[in-house]
């Protein structure tokens, strides 16, 4: 595989989680205003959760611009790597497999950690 497909890939990821976290800063924000002005411990974790995001993306443009700098002979066999990640859904787009409806669970199916 080609090492900057490679790298767009992990790009592409560490921007869907960045904006998965956007997503939940309404959530987060709720609580602050019950919790934010009288707890500081709570302040700081509503600051790092914002902090989080950004070096995600960060860390997104970084790897993405490193991928476009990377020759196009360069090439990389990512299995080994690929055992390494124990989400079957990301294992499979890190790999270039695609589905129809990626992260969308059957209907019913609910998972509470």
């Amino acid at each position: 595989m080609p090492v900057s497909e490679l790298l767009g890939r992990v790009s592409s990821e560490l921007n869907d989680i960045a904006a998965q976290v956007e997503r939940l800063h309404p959530l987060v924000s709720a609580q602050s205003s019950q919790l934010g002005g009288s707890d500081p411990h709570y302040a700081q974790a509503l600051q790092s959760f914002d902090h989080i995001e950004q070096k995600l993306r960060c860390l997104a443009g970084y790897v993405d611009e490193i991928g476009t700098g990377t020759s196009p002979v360069w090439q990389l066999d990512p299995q080994a790597a690929l055992a390494a990640i124990t989400l079957s859904d990301l294992a499979a787009r890190l790999a270039g497999q695609t589905s129809a409806q990626p992260n969308v669970a059957p209907s019913g199916d609910f998972e509470l950690f």
